[in-house]
């Protein structure tokens, strides 16, 4: 077996221990390398037509049980840095977004409570524009300044908060012909205009996290919303009128806690995770009218 080109490079891996769900088959190389690498590492890919994907803390993803045939960029734990300069705050895409929360009210600023119960990272929250629900001020387009990226040639580009058109859960990141298609965000820089009181914001940041424990089955494991809201009418309230909350296809179940959230009760595979979502957008179509779309990104299959 020839050896692997970069240090940090593994084959093989299962990348179910990686995402929220717990589900996933096999990363065919999977790579958790230095920024200054990436360029090198993005070479070597495209030298052999591999595919690549990223991977935060694997939340709001669905791998395919047969897994990814490609490369595996991995940023949790990589990518981590958070400093502060002048009035911003600058943060690897690796970093947690409840890291930065806490980075935020260390520095006496407040606009960033909301991040406190989301299971994501700095590069999956502006790849998605994550926040609260359609409407709300409180997502990352609010807070954000610009970014690096790293596109598939190995050219490192900067681009503000106005280039990416954010909106509800969407940035042009995600548009495959768009002008940042494929780029892979390393950095990101975050505003700093909101001083505040260390106590108040304890306070607020507390009541968010409170708010999200009881509202969401945080301690089970799920990936997130798995639908987007429709004509601005959370998905959760469709599927809970529609009766569907405990209904469950092999080890895959819409939460009981959360009808916008599908949980994991030990043994569901991607297949069943699937099945379950076609199954919920049938049922409120056919009761309500109304196409639900998926917030989840799938990965293979």
């Amino acid at each position: 077996m020839a050896a692997l080109p970069f240090p940090f490079l593994r084959e093989n891996v299962s990348l179910a221990p990686f995402t929220t769900w717990r589900i996933g088959g096999p990363a065919r190389f999977l790579a958790e390398p230095p920024a200054e690498a990436l360029p090198g590492l993005l070479a070597w890919a495209r030298a052999g037509g591999l595919p690549v994907w990223i991977l935060g803390r694997g939340s709001n993803v669905l791998i395919d049980d047969d897994g990814l045939p490609g490369l595996i960029i991995l940023t949790r734990n990589i990518w981590q840095d958070i400093r502060r300069e002048g009035d911003c705050l600058v943060a690897g895409a690796g970093a947690s977004l409840p890291r930065l929360s806490k980075a935020a009210a260390a520095e006496g600023f407040s606009g960033y409570e909301f991040y406190i119960g989301i299971p994501g990272t700095v590069g999956g929250a502006v790849f998605m524009n994550a926040g609260f629900g359609p409407g709300d001020p409180r997502d990352t387009r609010a807070v954000l300044v610009d970014v690096e990226l790293v596109r598939p040639d190995g050219d490192s580009v900067r681009a503000a908060v106005a280039d990416l058109h954010m909106d509800y859960r969407h940035s042009i990141l995600q548009d495959a012909d768009g002008p940042f298609a494929d780029a892979i965000v390393t950095r990101a820089r975050f505003r700093l205009e909101h001083p505040g009181d260390a106590a108040s914001i304890r306070d607020e940041t507390r009541e968010h996290l409170a708010d999200r424990k009881r509202k969401q089955p945080l301690t089970r494991p799920t990936a997130g919303s798995v639908f987007r809201a429709s004509d601005g009418v959370p998905a959760a309230i469709h599927i809970d009128r529609a009766g569907l909350k405990g209904f469950r296809i092999g080890d895959a179940c819409v939460s009981p806690k959360h009808a916008n959230w599908i949980e994991n009760l030990g043994k569901a595979s991607a297949a069943d995770v699937r099945a379950l979502i076609r199954h919920v957008r049938e049922t409120v179509h056919a009761i309500f009218g109304v196409t639900l779309e998926p917030e989840v990104r799938e990965m293979g299959g």
